[in-house]
């Protein structure tokens, strides 16, 4: 969504407040403020687009009165929407943003962040494919062809190493390091740099893809077309969407966040600790990755009584 704004100048929003009711005036070019010094920062641009359509209708609510009550009346002109829970938390999210800013740059003399209510969400476990699935999926590939042996190997990596859609897609021949058995996987979520390590089945087929991809003198990119461009994120999509129709999964989302899911709850599964999954998935606070451990289920208990620390030191004594 496109959306214009006031010319910004820098100086011009040295917002004046009341330190009682905390009235703000031009809210929003302080706004366009909070836009410029996330793209300063470096915020990707779809969280950017995300800020303005979460933000802008606040601060228009708002106006130039920012208020405990201004912000609790459009929270309840949200619910009066009827929206969903996870809507209003992920708009809610975003204000929080834009508040937490406005008071660290002294716009407000107190963080108007704090009256923002928090919405208790219900407990959601992402999908994820069971081994049937995963297997049937696989078997979609044609391996023997071109296309079919470029697919099979990114199914296999998304599955492997729980790759980003749009991690797999910038991937380049230059990012693999296929002695020491990893990836580099560039500017992740936070714009951070992680090494992600393959299994003996991934590395197998990016070498068999990589005998077969061809050399293109001026793209490195380590996925493309039969005509050498890029694999667009979308093309990978499509890719997915139909090896699923293929493999008879139907009413079942294949995606490659499906697919990050099914790897992150299996590494849990097969007795991966969730620090390294950590790592592995690029998250900043372990706290996202707890949930898939309360997904392990029974092969969690299974582990514990194989590993028990108290029971084994009693087997040792």
């Amino acid at each position: 969504m496109t959306l214009k704004f006031p010319n910004f100048y820098p100086g011009r929003c040295s917002l004046m407040y009341n330190p009682k009711d905390q009235k703000i005036t031009n809210l929003l070019a302080s706004f366009e403020n909070f836009l410029l010094a996330s793209q300063l920062e470096g915020k990707r641009p779809r969280t950017i687009e995300w800020y303005k359509e979460a933000v802008l209708p606040f601060v228009m609510f708002c106006k130039d009165t920012l208020t405990p009550e201004s912000i609790e009346r459009y929270t309840s002109e949200l619910f009066k929407k009827k929206l969903k829970p996870a809507t209003i938390d992920n708009r809610l999210r975003a204000i929080r943003a834009f508040l937490n800013f406005l008071a660290r740059e002294g716009y407000t003399n107190e963080n108007l962040a704090k009256y923002v209510r928090k919405i208790k969400l219900p407990k959601q476990y992402p999908y994820v494919l069971n081994d049937e699935q995963v297997t049937a999926l696989l078997k979609a590939c044609n391996r023997k062809s071109w296309e079919g042996q470029r697919n099979y190997t990114m199914l296999v990596l998304f599955l492997d190493t729980g790759l980003r859609l749009s991690e797999l897609a910038n991937l380049t021949v230059s990012d693999l390091n296929l002695n020491k058995r990893s990836i580099l996987v560039r500017n992740g979520k936070g714009g951070k740099d992680r090494e992600v390590y393959l299994g003996k089945t991934a590395l197998k087929e990016l070498a068999k893809w990589l005998s077969i991809r061809g050399h293109f003198a001026y793209e490195d990119r380590l996925f493309l077309t039969r005509q050498g461009e890029p694999l667009k994120k979308r093309h990978v999509e499509t890719i997915l969407e139909r090896l699923a129709k293929k493999a008879g999964l139907t009413g079942v989302r294949v995606s490659p966040h499906t697919l990050r899911h099914t790897f992150a709850t299996n590494f849990i599964r097969n007795g991966g600790d969730v620090f390294s999954l950590q790592r592995i998935l690029g998250h900043a606070s372990i706290e996202t990755c707890m949930i898939y451990v309360h997904m392990g289920g029974r092969q969690l208990q299974e582990a514990m009584l194989r590993f028990s620390p108290v029971d084994n030191l009693e087997r040792n004594r």
